[in-house]
């Protein structure tokens, strides 16, 4: 979800309007969040369509690291 939250700010788009764009639940992005859980790649792919980017660049973060690179 730390992801999702970093393209948002990008954007200056809030989880709402994401939920709307992507046709996925509000409570399932914050049910996630909230079990600290992960997104599964059919949500990811629909989150990259909603915001218009590729899966490639979902995992590209600031630093050009991928989220297992800060492990």
């Amino acid at each position: 979800m730390q992801r999702v939250y970093e393209l948002l700010t990008e954007r200056d788009m809030s989880l709402l309007k994401l939920s709307s764009l992507s046709d996925i639940s509000y409570s399932t992005f914050k049910m996630t969040e909230r079990r600290n859980g992960q997104l599964s790649v059919d949500t990811i792919e629909r989150v990259c369509r909603a915001l218009g980017i590729s899966m490639a660049q979902f995992f590209e973060s600031w630093e050009g690291e991928t989220p297992y690179d800060r492990r």
